[in-house]
């Protein structure tokens, strides 16, 4: 390895070792993600399409309670 390399991984590996000490896990992530099939809401939706959307949001809500629910259950 590089010295580079070498520097930044030392470095990485002593703010981990700050945030285990905090209690805190640093490889956690951010769980599982919805995957709604709306990709690029923002890009290029006409008003029908966006009127479409409206009809998922409680469907896309009711999937995000349950992946929180199934989290919370495998971190029991």
């Amino acid at each position: 390895m590089t010295d580079k390399k070498l520097l930044k991984s030392e470095k990485i590996r002593l703010k981990n070792d700050k945030l285990r000490a905090k209690g805190k896990d640093p490889l956690k992530g951010w769980g599982k993600m919805v995957n709604t099939g709306l990709g690029g809401i923002n890009k290029g939706a006409t008003i029908e399409n966006r009127a479409s959307m409206i009809d998922t949001k409680d469907f896309v809500k009711d999937l995000q309670k349950n992946i929180a629910k199934e989290n919370e259950r495998k971190k029991l």
